[in-house]
């Protein structure tokens, strides 16, 4: 599922410092087959790289003849030019696999010969600019730029404002079934991944596409809108996807900039220069903004702002894991195990190779004895030390002797004073099958526990009437309340943290049979009640009078339980301030795995609770009413009275609730709020994944 990177380009271009014309050169393609592709030479624009052999075009179905064709529309496809001849190009791979000869009657695609430097340096007063698409020519509207060395952005900008598609003509750009209509922030932040396929150009602005070996950001270098309007542009710890208060009210997600950038190495990282929203009313675009970063440079992430995958590189799984394999499958085929399957010890010692460890449970399957898989695994113990907060180390037991093990490999340099350290034995399965709940996970509780983890050498397989759900945790030595700032989906692939709230889930297969749910909240339906599900806004809500009437909808993201009511929620890893009851985060989730069939991501469910608040007026056992809506993805808790509750879930996201509770006519004290808890998070990497459908929240893979 990682982004595929097979080069940086030639780097022909040499070192550039100016530019002082187009980079690329574009060409309607007008006829193709398995080896090549014939372009428009007549009408095609001429830029820096040309259509040469040698050259790299990027091939770009940019545009669709009615709105009844949409299936194609986005794909792209990298291909090297290996001869020329009146117009027609021989590719070493097959332009096919873009679209085929039979529908490009029913599209308007593009080639874009891309210009291949070797270092790029944007400076201030340098910008680069693609030429307005063409609605006569069928072309333009796109930056393609690879660096085989460095791409280094110094105060210049690629400039995208009024790029794309003429808004006259976005009969060209209809609309897809993940484009709202509207500037709302139902679809802002998941719909982001799909670039990584479908690299869409909107009615409106134009798109940006980055391979860089090496790229250098910089605070005032802009990829997209060059306007400087601020923080619009990034998501801070209370922005949503498209509201900030000092923000110009015209600025839209819909018809802005599409950005792709994939670089082995990004320094300086700084998601303000990711302007992909669009400066203009919400008549004047079509087709959501989205933006894609692929990288192996940990970085924030930030769903509402882009999706964040890794660089493929066949070395990830031993060199970010330390997984040599998928167990050795000793303990035989595993089917509807609903007992515990992993046992727990605290560790007190940690000498090179050698781990001593005490107080480990005997409930569960696996035991610590020589051929055992363990996980060595760091929780932090209080919020000022985090830094390795959910680090995991995986090794190989070659003895064990009186309360100490002998690994195979020796485990990072990990402090067991500042961080709660346990070491988990994990069954090693052959197959794995589950088509029930199994909720036997104990919770961890500050010392041990709260991890499932399960390791099979053949294939794991779920079916949809299968769960693992983890259980809450509690305990002060857990986060929740105030998050962990530094955590996101794929910036920490290495770490699996322990919250307060749910558990934490880990999956090492050979093959993933997939049509079940990993729940880090446990529910018994999903989005059937209230607001609820990754189509939900950020709005904590703010309830104005002694009588709430108003739905109230959970805050977006793990950015939730923030204590300002009136502003929307985020899509950070920050939960709740700690004055507010109970705002606990979903499970978290990591799966590894070299074949998934049938992946999706209904299946992960990593989503807080946000649970209603109550209080006793006078000596009565009434309670006031307290609504509670999920918000991105998140799972809220609608608590009526004392015995009856509806609960509405969604994928990957915190909850929420709204920001007072009343009975009659007092207000609950600030201290009885209970607002939303921070969101879990998942990070999937596998080779290969057959089936899948993504519909849903942005998945680190």
């Amino acid at each position: 599922m990682a982004f595929v990177v097979k080069d940086y380009g030639s780097g022909a271009l040499g070192d550039v410092t100016e530019i002082s014309s187009t980079v690329n050169s574009y060409a309607r393609v007008t006829a193709i087959n398995a080896t090549s592709v014939t372009i428009d030479t007549a009408t095609q624009v001429t830029g820096t790289a040309t259509f040469t052999a040698g050259a790299k075009i990027l091939l770009h179905v940019s545009a669709t003849t009615s709105s009844s064709y949409k299936t194609y529309l986005g794909n792209w496809l990298l291909a090297n030019v290996t001869a020329v001849n009146s117009g027609v190009l021989t590719l070493d791979v097959n332009p096919t696999t873009c679209i085929t000869s039979a529908e490009l009657a029913h599209y308007y695609v593009q080639a874009v010969a891309v210009a291949q430097y070797k270092n790029l340096t944007l400076g201030s007063g340098v910008t680069i600019t693609p030429p307005v698409y063409n609605v006569t020519n069928y072309n333009g509207g796109i930056v393609a730029i690879m660096c085989s060395d460095t791409l280094k952005f110094d105060g210049g900008h690629i400039n995208l404002t009024d790029k794309g598609i003429p808004v006259a003509s976005k009969a060209l750009r209809p609309t897809t079934a993940n484009d709202p209509v509207d500037d709302i922030d139902t679809y802002s932040g998941w719909e982001n991944s799909d670039t990584r396929n479908h690299f869409f150009l909107n009615a409106g602005d134009g798109a940006a596409f980055i391979i860089a070996k090496k790229m250098t950001c910089h605070a005032n270098s802009r990829i997209g809108n060059t306007a400087t309007y601020g923080v619009q542009f990034y998501r801070g710890a209370t922005n949503s996807v498209t509201y900030n208060e000092t923000a110009p009210s015209n600025v839209t997600n819909v018809g802005g900039s599409t950005i792709l950038v994939a670089a082995q190495t990004i320094e300086n990282f700084t998601c303000k220069m990711f302007a992909k929203y669009r400066s203009s009313s919400l008549t004047a675009g079509q087709g959501i903004c989205r933006c894609y970063i692929a990288s192996e440079t940990k970085l924030r992430n930030d769903e509402g702002l882009y999706a964040y995958d890794c660089i493929s590189n066949k070395s990830r799984l031993k060199s970010a894991f330390g997984i040599k394999n998928f167990g050795n499958g000793s303990f035989g085929d595993l089917n509807n195990v609903t007992t515990q399957l992993n046992n727990y010890a605290k560790v007190t010692a940690i000498n090179g190779n050698k781990v001593t460890y005490t107080g480990a449970t005997t409930d569960g399957l696996a035991q610590f004895a020589q051929g055992a898989m363990v996980m060595i695994h760091w929780n932090h113990k209080n919020s000022t030390t985090v830094a390795e907060a959910g680090r995991f180390f995986i090794a190989n037991v070659i003895d064990e002797y009186n309360g100490v093990l002998t690994l195979d490999a020796t485990p990072p340099n990990i402090s067991i004073t500042n961080y709660a350290c346990q070491v988990v034995a994990i069954p090693q399965a052959k197959n794995f099958t589950l088509s029930t709940t199994n909720e036997a996970t104990p919770a961890f509780n500050g010392t041990q526990g709260g991890i499932c983890a399960i390791a099979v050498s053949n294939t794991c397989t779920m079916d949809s009437q299968a769960k693992i759900h983890v259980a809450v945790s509690t305990v002060s030595y857990a986060y929740g309340r105030t998050g962990l700032a530094t955590i996101g989906n794929a910036q920490d692939s290495n770490k699996l943290p322990i919250g307060q709230g749910y558990g934490s889930i880990f999956i090492l297969a050979n093959n993933m049979q997939l049509g079940s749910a990993l729940n880090g909240q446990y529910y018994n339906w999903v989005g059937s009640y209230a607001d609820s599900g990754y189509a939900c806004g950020g709005y904590r809500g703010n309830a104005s009078s002694a009588q709430i009437t108003d739905k109230n909808i959970g805050g977006s993201g793990a950015n939730g339980g923030a204590p300002s009511f009136s502003e929307r929620g985020g899509y950070g890893s920050n939960g709740a301030a700690t004055k507010f009851k109970r705002p606990y985060q979903g499970a978290h989730i990591i799966i590894v795995a070299n074949k998934i069939t049938k992946f999706h991501q209904a299946f992960i469910s990593t989503g807080g609770t946000g649970l209603s608040g109550f209080s006793y007026v006078s000596d009565t056992n009434t309670r006031g009413l307290r609504a509670s809506g999920a918000g991105y993805g998140g799972l809220g808790l609608h608590k009526i009275n004392d015995s009856t509750q509806h609960v509405s879930s969604g994928y990957n996201g915190g909850a929420g609730s709204n920001s007072a509770s009343y009975y009659s006519s007092q207000k609950i004290s600030d201290t009885e709020k209970a607002t939303g808890g921070s969101s879990g998070w998942a990070f999937v990497y596998c080779n290969e994944v057959v089936s899948q459908d993504t519909t849903g929240t942005v998945l680190a893979n």
